[in-house]
Protein backbone atom coordinates (compact mmCIF):
# COMPACT_ATOMS: atom_id res chain seq x y z
CA UNK A 1 0.00 0.00 0.00
CA UNK A 2 1.31 3.54 -0.64
CA UNK A 3 1.99 6.29 1.15
CA UNK A 4 -1.33 8.09 -0.22
CA UNK A 5 -3.42 5.23 0.06
CA UNK A 6 -2.34 5.07 4.06
CA UNK A 7 -2.83 8.34 4.58
CA UNK A 8 -6.58 8.29 2.96
CA UNK A 9 -7.92 5.94 5.00
CA UNK A 10 -6.73 7.64 8.13
CA UNK A 11 -8.36 10.36 7.09
CA UNK A 12 -11.91 8.44 6.57
CA UNK A 13 -11.18 7.02 9.98
CA UNK A 14 -10.78 10.34 12.21
CA UNK A 15 -13.67 11.47 10.08
CA UNK A 16 -15.89 8.09 11.66
CA UNK A 17 -14.29 9.31 14.72
CA UNK A 18 -15.65 13.13 14.65
CA UNK A 19 -19.36 12.08 13.48
CA UNK A 20 -19.20 9.60 16.71
CA UNK A 21 -18.04 12.56 19.17
CA UNK A 22 -20.56 14.76 17.73
CA UNK A 23 -23.24 12.78 18.25
CA UNK A 24 -22.05 11.93 22.03
CA UNK A 25 -22.11 15.60 22.42
CA UNK A 26 -25.48 15.83 20.82
CA UNK A 27 -27.03 13.30 23.42
CA UNK A 28 -25.17 15.46 26.23
CA UNK A 29 -26.55 19.04 25.57
CA UNK A 30 -29.70 17.77 24.77
CA UNK A 31 -30.34 17.05 28.65
CA UNK A 32 -29.01 14.21 30.40
CA UNK A 33 -29.75 13.54 34.09
CA UNK A 34 -28.43 16.08 36.84
CA UNK A 35 -25.74 14.53 38.86
CA UNK A 36 -26.81 13.35 42.32
CA UNK A 37 -23.64 13.87 44.22
CA UNK A 38 -22.86 17.68 42.17
CA UNK A 39 -23.19 19.91 39.60
CA UNK A 40 -23.55 17.99 35.76
CA UNK A 41 -20.20 16.57 34.29
CA UNK A 42 -19.11 19.90 32.09
CA UNK A 43 -15.95 18.49 32.50
CA UNK A 44 -16.85 15.40 30.47
CA UNK A 45 -18.75 17.50 27.69
CA UNK A 46 -15.22 20.05 27.72
CA UNK A 47 -13.42 16.70 27.41
CA UNK A 48 -15.41 15.64 24.43
CA UNK A 49 -14.94 18.66 22.94
CA UNK A 50 -11.31 18.78 23.44
CA UNK A 51 -11.10 15.30 22.29
CA UNK A 52 -12.88 16.52 19.33
CA UNK A 53 -11.03 19.52 18.82
CA UNK A 54 -7.76 17.14 19.06
CA UNK A 55 -9.15 14.99 16.18
CA UNK A 56 -9.95 17.50 13.95
CA UNK A 57 -6.30 19.01 14.34
CA UNK A 58 -5.10 15.18 13.28
CA UNK A 59 -7.68 15.24 10.39
CA UNK A 60 -6.47 18.77 9.01
CA UNK A 61 -2.79 17.68 9.55
CA UNK A 62 -3.61 14.07 7.76
CA UNK A 63 -5.59 16.05 5.12
CA UNK A 64 -2.57 18.46 5.03
CA UNK A 65 -0.02 15.92 4.07
CA UNK A 66 -2.57 14.71 0.88
CA UNK A 67 -3.22 18.26 -0.47
CA UNK A 68 -0.18 20.67 -1.42
CA UNK A 69 0.50 23.51 0.06
CA UNK A 70 0.00 26.52 -2.68
CA UNK A 71 1.73 29.74 -1.83
CA UNK A 72 0.02 32.63 -1.78
CA UNK A 73 0.39 35.79 -3.98
CA UNK A 74 3.74 37.02 -3.65
CA UNK A 75 4.20 34.55 -0.95
CA UNK A 76 6.98 32.10 -0.47
CA UNK A 77 7.86 28.32 -1.27
CA UNK A 78 8.25 26.17 2.14
CA UNK A 79 11.30 24.41 1.53
CA UNK A 80 12.00 21.26 2.98
CA UNK A 81 8.84 19.66 2.25
CA UNK A 82 7.83 16.87 -0.47
CA UNK A 83 5.15 17.53 -2.95
CA UNK A 84 3.73 14.32 -4.52
CA UNK A 85 3.39 14.93 -8.66
CA UNK A 86 -0.42 13.74 -8.72
CA UNK A 87 -0.88 16.86 -10.50
CA UNK A 88 1.73 19.27 -12.22
CA UNK A 89 2.73 22.29 -10.53
CA UNK A 90 3.23 25.00 -13.27
CA UNK A 91 5.75 28.35 -12.33
CA UNK A 92 4.07 31.05 -14.89
CA UNK A 93 6.23 33.41 -15.60
CA UNK A 94 4.88 37.24 -16.22
CA UNK A 95 5.59 40.52 -18.54
CA UNK A 96 6.95 43.17 -16.46
CA UNK A 97 8.81 45.20 -18.27
CA UNK A 98 12.13 45.65 -16.27
CA UNK A 99 15.62 46.19 -17.47
CA UNK A 100 16.65 43.17 -19.60
CA UNK A 101 13.40 41.77 -19.94
CA UNK A 102 10.89 40.22 -18.12
CA UNK A 103 11.34 38.41 -14.49
CA UNK A 104 12.30 35.04 -14.60
CA UNK A 105 9.95 32.16 -13.57
CA UNK A 106 12.82 30.76 -11.26
CA UNK A 107 15.75 32.14 -9.95
CA UNK A 108 17.83 30.30 -7.97
CA UNK A 109 21.26 32.16 -6.70
CA UNK A 110 23.73 31.68 -4.27
CA UNK A 111 25.27 33.70 -1.82
CA UNK A 112 28.73 35.05 -3.68
CA UNK A 113 30.31 36.87 -6.38
CA UNK A 114 29.35 34.70 -9.44
CA UNK A 115 26.10 37.52 -9.89
CA UNK A 116 29.31 39.53 -10.98
CA UNK A 117 30.77 37.42 -12.67
CA UNK A 118 28.18 36.31 -14.96
CA UNK A 119 26.76 39.73 -15.73
CA UNK A 120 30.40 40.54 -17.06
CA UNK A 121 30.52 37.08 -18.88
CA UNK A 122 27.18 37.89 -20.34
CA UNK A 123 25.93 40.31 -22.97
CA UNK A 124 23.97 43.40 -21.67
CA UNK A 125 21.14 42.58 -20.15
CA UNK A 126 22.59 39.23 -18.20
CA UNK A 127 20.85 36.24 -17.90
CA UNK A 128 17.18 36.48 -18.85
CA UNK A 129 16.65 32.82 -19.36
CA UNK A 130 13.18 31.95 -17.49
CA UNK A 131 15.09 30.23 -14.57
CA UNK A 132 18.19 31.35 -13.41
CA UNK A 133 21.03 29.32 -11.37
CA UNK A 134 24.19 30.73 -10.44
CA UNK A 135 26.09 27.86 -8.27
CA UNK A 136 28.18 28.50 -5.15
CA UNK A 137 31.00 30.03 -5.26
CA UNK A 138 34.10 28.16 -3.17
CA UNK A 139 37.76 26.74 -4.12
CA UNK A 140 36.49 23.16 -3.95
CA UNK A 141 35.85 21.12 -6.61
CA UNK A 142 32.02 20.14 -7.47
CA UNK A 143 30.85 23.34 -5.76
CA UNK A 144 30.54 25.71 -8.98
CA UNK A 145 27.58 23.91 -10.75
CA UNK A 146 24.88 26.01 -11.60
CA UNK A 147 22.30 23.22 -12.40
CA UNK A 148 22.94 19.58 -11.95
CA UNK A 149 20.22 17.05 -14.20
CA UNK A 150 20.51 13.54 -13.96
CA UNK A 151 18.71 10.84 -16.50
CA UNK A 152 19.19 7.05 -15.87
CA UNK A 153 19.06 4.94 -18.97
CA UNK A 154 20.37 4.89 -22.74
CA UNK A 155 17.53 6.64 -23.95
CA UNK A 156 17.34 9.49 -21.60
CA UNK A 157 18.66 12.67 -21.55
CA UNK A 158 19.43 14.75 -18.28
CA UNK A 159 19.59 18.14 -20.28
CA UNK A 160 17.47 19.01 -23.54
CA UNK A 161 17.91 22.55 -25.67
CA UNK A 162 15.38 22.69 -28.40
CA UNK A 163 14.60 26.12 -29.91
CA UNK A 164 13.12 27.06 -33.47
CA UNK A 165 15.48 28.97 -35.45
CA UNK A 166 17.92 29.76 -32.64
CA UNK A 167 20.62 27.78 -31.03
CA UNK A 168 19.74 24.75 -28.71
CA UNK A 169 21.94 24.79 -25.87
CA UNK A 170 24.89 27.55 -25.29
CA UNK A 171 28.28 26.94 -23.28
CA UNK A 172 29.87 30.29 -23.00
CA UNK A 173 33.20 30.38 -20.87
CA UNK A 174 35.47 33.93 -20.31
CA UNK A 175 38.99 31.94 -20.08
CA UNK A 176 37.92 28.38 -19.74
CA UNK A 177 36.21 25.44 -21.90
CA UNK A 178 32.54 26.58 -23.18
CA UNK A 179 31.23 22.71 -23.52
CA UNK A 180 32.87 20.16 -21.79
CA UNK A 181 32.42 16.16 -22.60
CA UNK A 182 33.39 14.46 -19.26
CA UNK A 183 34.29 11.17 -18.62
CA UNK A 184 34.10 9.05 -21.77
CA UNK A 185 34.67 12.40 -23.76
CA UNK A 186 31.98 10.95 -26.25
CA UNK A 187 30.37 13.94 -28.30
CA UNK A 188 27.71 12.77 -31.27
CA UNK A 189 26.50 14.73 -34.11
CA UNK A 190 23.25 13.65 -36.07
CA UNK A 191 24.17 13.93 -39.84
CA UNK A 192 22.03 15.73 -42.13
CA UNK A 193 19.46 13.45 -44.30
CA UNK A 194 21.44 13.95 -47.58
CA UNK A 195 25.18 13.59 -48.56
CA UNK A 196 27.33 16.25 -49.71
CA UNK A 197 27.37 20.15 -48.77
CA UNK A 198 24.07 21.45 -46.32
CA UNK A 199 21.82 23.20 -48.39
CA UNK A 200 21.61 26.16 -46.33
CA UNK A 201 24.19 28.66 -45.57
CA UNK A 202 26.80 28.27 -42.78
CA UNK A 203 26.99 30.29 -39.44
CA UNK A 204 30.50 31.64 -38.66
CA UNK A 205 32.80 28.15 -37.39
CA UNK A 206 29.70 26.40 -37.97
CA UNK A 207 30.23 22.81 -38.40
CA UNK A 208 27.95 19.82 -39.28
CA UNK A 209 28.21 16.09 -40.73
CA UNK A 210 26.28 14.93 -43.67
CA UNK A 211 24.32 11.38 -44.27
CA UNK A 212 27.48 9.46 -45.12
CA UNK A 213 29.41 11.37 -41.65
CA UNK A 214 31.44 13.27 -43.06
CA UNK A 215 32.36 16.46 -41.80
CA UNK A 216 31.84 19.96 -43.39
CA UNK A 217 33.23 23.07 -41.99
CA UNK A 218 32.52 26.67 -42.53
CA UNK A 219 35.27 28.54 -44.62
CA UNK A 220 36.39 32.11 -44.62
CA UNK A 221 36.39 31.89 -48.47
CA UNK A 222 33.59 31.46 -51.27
CA UNK A 223 30.27 32.87 -51.73
CA UNK A 224 27.27 30.93 -50.70
CA UNK A 225 27.13 26.94 -50.72
CA UNK A 226 30.73 27.58 -51.40
CA UNK A 227 31.19 28.78 -47.83
CA UNK A 228 31.16 24.92 -46.88
CA UNK A 229 34.67 23.07 -46.84
CA UNK A 230 34.75 19.49 -46.60
CA UNK A 231 37.15 18.22 -44.11
CA UNK A 232 39.53 15.35 -45.92
CA UNK A 233 41.92 12.95 -43.99
CA UNK A 234 44.61 10.92 -45.72
CA UNK A 235 44.33 7.80 -44.04
CA UNK A 236 47.03 4.99 -43.23
CA UNK A 237 45.80 3.17 -41.32
CA UNK A 238 42.83 0.38 -41.88
CA UNK A 239 39.38 1.04 -43.82
CA UNK A 240 37.76 -0.81 -41.16
CA UNK A 241 38.36 1.33 -38.18
CA UNK A 242 40.30 -1.14 -36.27
CA UNK A 243 43.23 1.29 -36.22
CA UNK A 244 45.77 -1.39 -37.66
CA UNK A 245 48.01 -0.20 -40.76
CA UNK A 246 47.53 0.15 -44.21
CA UNK A 247 49.47 -2.46 -46.38
CA UNK A 248 50.37 -0.72 -49.56
CA UNK A 249 48.99 -2.17 -52.45
CA UNK A 250 49.84 -2.90 -56.43
CA UNK A 251 46.38 -1.75 -58.10
CA UNK A 252 48.02 -2.69 -61.79
CA UNK A 253 50.83 -3.72 -63.59
CA UNK A 254 50.15 -3.92 -67.32
CA UNK A 255 52.92 -6.14 -68.17
CA UNK A 256 50.98 -8.80 -66.46
CA UNK A 257 48.05 -7.90 -67.43
CA UNK A 258 47.18 -5.81 -71.01
CA UNK A 259 50.31 -5.02 -72.14
CA UNK A 260 51.66 -1.93 -72.64
CA UNK A 261 49.11 0.94 -74.14
CA UNK A 262 49.67 3.04 -77.01
CA UNK A 263 50.50 6.19 -77.00
CA UNK A 264 47.77 9.22 -76.96
CA UNK A 265 45.49 6.80 -75.20
CA UNK A 266 42.93 7.16 -72.24
CA UNK A 267 42.94 4.26 -69.49
CA UNK A 268 40.51 3.85 -66.74
CA UNK A 269 41.25 1.95 -63.24
CA UNK A 270 38.70 1.69 -60.69
CA UNK A 271 40.12 2.18 -57.15
CA UNK A 272 36.88 2.38 -55.20
CA UNK A 273 36.68 -1.28 -53.36
CA UNK A 274 39.86 -2.08 -54.73
CA UNK A 275 42.40 -4.19 -52.74
CA UNK A 276 41.39 -6.70 -49.97
CA UNK A 277 41.18 -7.09 -46.14
CA UNK A 278 41.97 -3.98 -44.42
CA UNK A 279 43.81 -2.67 -47.04
CA UNK A 280 40.49 -2.08 -48.97
CA UNK A 281 39.70 1.26 -50.66
CA UNK A 282 36.73 2.39 -48.66
CA UNK A 283 33.57 3.25 -50.92
CA UNK A 284 33.64 6.72 -49.67
CA UNK A 285 37.22 7.52 -50.43
CA UNK A 286 37.80 10.34 -52.74
CA UNK A 287 41.53 10.26 -53.43
CA UNK A 288 44.58 8.37 -53.68
CA UNK A 289 48.10 8.16 -52.55
CA UNK A 290 50.77 6.52 -54.50
CA UNK A 291 53.70 6.02 -56.86
CA UNK A 292 53.45 5.14 -61.10
CA UNK A 293 56.25 3.55 -62.56
CA UNK A 294 56.83 3.77 -66.64
CA UNK A 295 58.74 0.44 -67.45
CA UNK A 296 59.17 -1.05 -70.88
CA UNK A 297 58.62 2.30 -73.04
CA UNK A 298 59.55 2.78 -76.51
CA UNK A 299 59.82 6.26 -77.19
CA UNK A 300 60.17 9.36 -75.60
CA UNK A 301 57.20 11.29 -73.58
CA UNK A 302 55.30 11.05 -70.51
CA UNK A 303 52.48 9.75 -68.22
CA UNK A 304 49.67 11.50 -66.17
CA UNK A 305 47.46 9.86 -63.62
CA UNK A 306 44.65 11.96 -63.31
CA UNK A 307 40.35 11.60 -61.93
CA UNK A 308 38.49 10.47 -64.73
CA UNK A 309 35.99 13.09 -66.24
CA UNK A 310 37.56 16.42 -66.32
CA UNK A 311 39.13 17.17 -69.99
CA UNK A 312 43.13 17.07 -70.12
CA UNK A 313 44.91 18.58 -72.86
CA UNK A 314 48.19 17.42 -73.12
CA UNK A 315 49.72 20.53 -74.24
CA UNK A 316 49.47 22.22 -71.30
CA UNK A 317 48.23 19.98 -68.58
CA UNK A 318 50.72 18.47 -66.29
CA UNK A 319 52.42 15.34 -66.32
CA UNK A 320 52.91 12.85 -63.27
CA UNK A 321 56.04 10.64 -64.94
CA UNK A 322 58.57 12.14 -67.79
CA UNK A 323 59.94 8.88 -69.97
CA UNK A 324 63.56 9.14 -69.90
CA UNK A 325 65.17 7.50 -72.82
CA UNK A 326 67.49 4.80 -72.11
CA UNK A 327 66.52 3.97 -68.67
CA UNK A 328 64.57 0.75 -67.71
CA UNK A 329 62.22 2.64 -65.57
CA UNK A 330 61.01 5.71 -64.31
CA UNK A 331 58.67 6.41 -61.41
CA UNK A 332 56.90 9.37 -59.32
CA UNK A 333 54.75 9.60 -56.47
CA UNK A 334 51.41 11.19 -56.51
CA UNK A 335 48.44 12.24 -55.16
CA UNK A 336 45.29 12.30 -57.28
CA UNK A 337 41.57 12.43 -56.63
CA UNK A 338 39.17 9.69 -57.74
CA UNK A 339 36.71 10.98 -60.70
CA UNK A 340 33.93 9.48 -62.14
CA UNK A 341 32.50 6.04 -60.46
CA UNK A 342 35.98 6.14 -58.35
CA UNK A 343 38.21 5.91 -61.13
CA UNK A 344 41.49 6.89 -62.21
CA UNK A 345 42.88 7.18 -65.27
CA UNK A 346 46.23 7.16 -67.10
CA UNK A 347 47.33 9.12 -70.08
CA UNK A 348 50.15 7.94 -72.63
CA UNK A 349 51.97 11.10 -73.80
CA UNK A 350 53.85 9.39 -76.13
CA UNK A 351 54.30 8.88 -80.08
CA UNK A 352 55.07 5.25 -78.28
CA UNK A 353 53.98 2.72 -76.08
CA UNK A 354 54.47 2.17 -72.09
CA UNK A 355 54.02 -0.27 -69.66
CA UNK A 356 53.46 0.96 -66.27
CA UNK A 357 52.66 0.16 -62.81
CA UNK A 358 50.09 2.03 -60.50
CA UNK A 359 51.23 0.80 -56.10
CA UNK A 360 48.97 2.62 -53.76
CA UNK A 361 50.10 3.29 -50.67
CA UNK A 362 47.46 5.19 -48.76
CA UNK A 363 43.94 6.96 -49.62
CA UNK A 364 42.09 10.26 -48.70
CA UNK A 365 38.60 9.87 -47.06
Amino acid sequence: MDRTNELEEQVQKLTGEVDEMRARMARLEGGEPAHPNGPEPKSRRGFLKFGAGAVMGALGMAAAKVVPVAAATNGNFILGAANAAGLPTTLAGDTTAVAGGPNPVLKVSAVGTNATLLTAALPPGGLNGAVQALGADGTTAGQFEGIDAFATGATAWAVYGLTDTGTGVVGESNQGIGLYARRSGRIRQEGLALAGNPSYLPNTFEQVRDANGVLYIHSLTGAGQARWRRVNTVRVDASDGTGAFFKPFRLVDTRLTGGPKAGSTYNDHVVINAGSGASKIPADAIGIVGNLTAVGYNSIGFLTIMPKGPAYDPSVDPSSVNLIPGAGAVANAFIVGLGTGGTVTVFIGSPGSSNYIIDITGYIQ
